[in-house]
């Protein structure tokens, strides 16, 4: 083999450029050269413009490690047609192209099947995305540092949002109550098109140092496509955690499916739903539907509870595309080189048409290839045994998955003040002021 491709493709992760280098350093020392492809199959496909085609066999591969969060060699959500994959077919023969690395998720399997149909190239696959929706593998790189992001901002963002607490007086029945008067309720709407895992992952905020779940720290509750949503219920945990807690943090997946129709919450409360090449349900742009508003929008005109006293405070959070940006995992990112790097070698020893897939065994991971079919256009699910209900996952699955953002010891840890109450004088005890009388 004399000359590989490389090319990345889909939503970037913040470790997708670290499978770059990977590839670029297994070909190098091999004495393989290796070529890049500006914005995937759609810079093959228009190779005729310059710059489209990179070489990248004489370029330092950690320069793809420390330019930040991205993908370095652009990236795309091209659906190909068959005429575009013979024409794809054709400049790979001209370019003298032996092999095709390409990273992605299941639909970017899928094209590279759909090009190996048309070209006899030598074609791998490698992993990522933060959706960690993947068949076979125990997780994509890319997860693990979105999760750890998720984690660290829905942590501190409780700590800012929770200061708007206040506790007032109620006169009810002629009784007087302390109670909230001002209720904080933040929706925190996580990416995941259609499996939960990193709406599941930012319970890793509610763990201790050891990595024990502490039930009473956000979020409180979380939404997954796993768990069709049902009104009554989640109005029904709402109140208990508000009743609890006194204010809520509430986790929502970018898609939920509702219980009674089995459809998509955008298909029955948006105007018109958008969809990708691919008939993805588009999130985040400006025709977009949000559960996380949505939910808030019925939380304050539907959500009523004789227990609560107090006005609810909300907020709806939605960092899209800065959860994927932002923090990197040091676990997350040796593991993305090494599929990366592994890519390359099998495809020397004469692999084609796989997948490299990362294996776990207790807390050490290792690669190993799958057919590309098993990734093709298909997804994976958080299992069902991992979810506690609306509350969030099991100890399980913290114990199996809080290795990938760094451990326990990746998200902050806050002391919890402990006040010394002072004695309230008679005369204020005898005359409170009263925030508002209820029946």
């Amino acid at each position: 083999m004399k000359r590989i491709i490389v090319g990345e493709s889909g939503g970037p992760t913040p470790v997708i450029d670290w499978e770059v280098a990977g590839v670029v350093d297994a070909a190098q020392r091999s004495g393989v050269e290796v070529y890049g492809m500006i914005n995937g199959l759609e810079g093959l496909l228009n190779a005729n413009i310059e710059g489209n085609i990179v070489d990248l066999s004489r370029i330092n591969s950690m320069a793809f490690t420390f330019t930040g969060p991205g993908a370095g060699l652009r990236t795309t959500r091209i659906k190909p047609t068959p005429d575009q994959y013979r024409v794809m077919a054709r400049n790979l023969e001209a370019l003298g192209i032996d092999g095709v690395v390409y990273i992605g998720g299941n639909d970017s399997a899928d094209q590279l099947l759909g090009l190996t149909a048309e070209s006899g190239v030598k074609a791998i696959h490698a992993i990522k995305t933060v959706d960690n929706d993947l068949p076979v593998t125990h997780h994509c790189p890319g997860f693990g540092s979105a999760a750890l992001y998720n984690a660290c901002a829905l942590k501190n963002v409780h700590n800012d949002f929770s200061s708007y607490r206040v506790m007032s007086n109620f006169k009810v029945g002629g009784e007087i109550k302390p109670a909230p008067s001002v209720i904080p309720v933040m929706i925190y709407q996580v990416m995941g098109r259609k499996a939960g895992w990193l709406a599941q992952a930012t319970a890793f905020a509610k763990v201790d140092p050891t990595g024990d779940l502490v039930p009473d720290y956000p979020p409180h509750i979380i939404l997954c496509k796993e768990i069709p949503f049902d009104r009554v219920e989640f109005f029904g945990e709402l109140e208990r955690v508000l009743s609890r807690q006194g204010e809520a943090v509430i986790v929502v997946q970018e898609d939920l499916t509702d219980r009674k129709t089995g459809k998509a919450l955008a298909e029955i409360y948006s105007t018109g739903v958008v969809t990708d090449a691919h008939g993805n349900i588009q999130h985040g742009r400006a025709e977009s539907f949000s559960p996380g508003v949505y939910l808030a929008g019925l939380i304050k005109n539907e959500f009523k509870s004789p227990a609560l006293l107090g006005k609810i405070k909300e907020v709806v959070l939605s960092p899209q595309h800065i959860q994927r940006s932002n923090l990197v995992s040091r676990q997350d990112a040796g593991e993305a080189y090494l599929v990366g790097r592994s890519a390359v070698l099998a495809m020397l020893d004469g692999a084609d048409r796989k997948s490299v897939v990362i294996e776990k065994v207790k807390t050490r991971t290792s690669t190993s290839l799958t057919d590309l079919e098993n990734i093709a256009a298909k997804e994976r699910t958080v299992p069902v045994g991992y979810i506690n209900g609306l509350r969030g996952p099991t100890q399980e699955f913290i114990d199996e998955y809080i290795y990938t953002i760094g451990g326990a010891g990746a998200v902050p840890h806050y002391s919890h003040r402990k006040f010394i109450n002072v004695d309230v004088p008679e005369v204020i005890r005898k005359n409170p002021y009263i925030k508002a009388e209820k029946e």
